[in-house]
């Protein structure tokens, strides 16, 4: 009895086609982290304090759940990523608005300038951002400050949104009120984030 068998580069190729599949897993827990982010975010206010980074944040979340759906996962977990970033900047930018920042803190007047040197270094850990350096206490305590890193550090930083462990950055303690006023704007109106690129609100900031 004939028995009809598939030609061998057939073959071949089906099962390369299925270790490739194989090696793409579902981004599960990016899409996980994202969702948390975005949610909340809109606990803390977002929606009507940071209107335009939580709309962002939103949008990168339906793409990563139309990338999932299709089985574009490495797209998915791009924006699934992009997405929980842009919640946490809406988070931080909410948080902040919260309080009355009408007159902006003066850091360090300049009769009360400490000793030490105005410039300090610091080394990127995992799951940094400048946001959450920006509003350590032992720098400004105010995430909304974090355009004052970009600014010194602008030769490295090619993505405000991406940092890379071992980068080490240095930040100026003792910045003016005049750039304290001029971050915190900034940062407050940027609008929407996107991972790899220098958004044309940061250029205008630098300049």
């Amino acid at each position: 009895m004939n028995r009809s068998r598939l030609p061998l580069p057939v073959v071949l190729a089906a099962l390369m086609g299925l270790l490739i599949g194989c090696s793409v897993t579902p981004p599960t827990q990016e899409m996980s982290d994202a969702r948390q982010s975005v949610s909340a975010a809109k606990e803390a206010g977002a929606m009507q304090l940071a209107p335009g980074a939580i709309d962002n944040a939103e949008q990168l979340l339906t793409k990563a759940e139309v990338g999932m759906r299709s089985g574009n996962f490495e797209a998915a977990q791009q924006d699934a990523i992009a997405a929980r970033e842009a919640a946490r900047q809406a988070l931080a930018i909410s948080e902040v608005k919260q309080v009355d920042t009408t007159e902006p803190p003066v850091l360090a007047p300049p009769e009360e300038k400490p000793p030490h040197p105005l410039f300090v270094t610091y080394q990127i850990k995992k799951n940094d951002n400048l946001w959450r350096i920006a509003a350590k206490p032992e720098f400004y305590g105010d995430p909304l400050l974090w355009p004052l890193l970009l600014k010194e550090n602008r030769s490295q930083i090619i993505d405000a949104d991406l940092l890379f462990p071992g980068q080490s950055l240095t930040i100026n303690i003792v910045p003016t009120n005049k750039e304290i006023s001029a971050a915190r704007r900034h940062a407050t109106t940027r609008g929407a984030w996107r991972l790899h690129s220098t958004e044309r609100a940061d250029l205008r900031y630098l300049e």
